[in-house]
């Protein structure tokens, strides 16, 4: 129970750390200097001290979408693993769990979006909801498929069973990776999917369905996008960690370097990218859904 509330406040409070980290390599990158590591966290205090402003053409909807939404992604980080600390809810099928709460914010999100009434975020939530017809089946080919091998189907005991011990299931785990940071990139609306720092309607999607809210509505939508691109972070971590299971100093260690790794990756991916057009994206999701499928069934027949 103590290392599930640990884990759990772990993940709430470095989720803006590492958005931050990002950001800051990519300024790096462009040969700027960039906002601190910090910045998520005075944005996001800023936004909590405003007021909120609600479109005259919403209903209710608006208002429990942002409460709802956050609070899914809070029970969804006290299902995934941090580092070798159990996570607060673990049994068996909470990776379908996982998979719906996901699911059930990005539905409350498009219904917020259309609630407005506004055609560009109508336009948003229409990209949203077809890009992620391609991006869920990512996930059950990809974490799906380590469940089907180690016959386990809860977050905890999936990853815990990892054991990098044969060449074979070395390459199996490094496609699945590839595969989820494909997803990460998708779910968590980052470059070559879209553009989270543009401001241009036409080509947001993420961003769009956000547009006409403000105060401590828009902390919360800022916030449980933080806390979601750090949960995909940690489970691209928890593919590699059975590094450091028996030597826990050694698995803090990874556990850090991971999130350098990711943090230096995703901005290196957002810089040396461009933002693909709208026709090309199901393609790109399929590419990573056929790589776990071939990746499954290769080491399947393999075995």
């Amino acid at each position: 129970m103590l290392e599930g509330i640990i884990s759990l406040i772990i993940v709430i409070f470095i989720s803006p750390l590492f958005a931050g980290m990002i950001n800051k390599y990519k300024a790096i990158f462009t040969g700027r200097i960039g906002a601190p590591v910090f910045q998520p966290y005075y944005e996001l205090i800023r936004l909590i001290k405003k007021e909120t402003i609600n479109a005259s053409s919403s209903s209710f909807v608006s208002k429990i979408a942002p409460i709802i939404i956050f609070l899914s992604m809070i029970f969804v980080s006290s299902i995934i693993p941090v580092g070798f600390l159990k996570p607060l809810i673990s049994f068996n099928g909470d990776i379908i769990l996982f998979a719906y709460i996901l699911g059930l914010a990005r539905f409350l999100q498009i219904l917020s979006a259309m609630d407005i009434g506004s055609s560009f975020e109508g336009m948003g939530a229409a990209r949203e909801a077809t890009f992620a017809l391609f991006a869920e089946p990512i996930f059950f080919f990809s974490i799906g498929s380590i469940a089907f091998i180690s016959g386990h189907t809860s977050m905890y005991e999936i990853f815990n069973s990892i054991l990098l011990n044969n060449i074979g299931y070395e390459i199996f785990i490094i496609v699945c990776s590839i595969s989820v940071f494909i997803l990460a990139i998708t779910e968590c609306s980052r470059m070559p999917v879209d553009d989270p720092n543009t401001h241009l309607e036409l080509t947001m999607i993420h961003e769009v369905m956000i547009l006409d809210n403000s105060g401590f509505d828009l902390f919360l939508y800022q916030f449980s996008s933080y806390i979601k691109l750090t949960i995909y972070a940690l489970i691209e971590i928890s593919f590699f960690y059975p590094f450091g299971k028996q030597n826990h100093f050694l698995g803090i260690l990874i556990f850090i370097v991971g999130f350098l790794t990711l943090s230096i990756t995703l901005a290196l991916v957002e810089t040396i990218t461009s933002r693909y057009k709208m026709k090309l994206i199901p393609q790109y999701l399929l590419f990573a859904t056929s790589i776990g499928i071939l990746n499954l069934l290769i080491y399947t027949f393999m075995k």
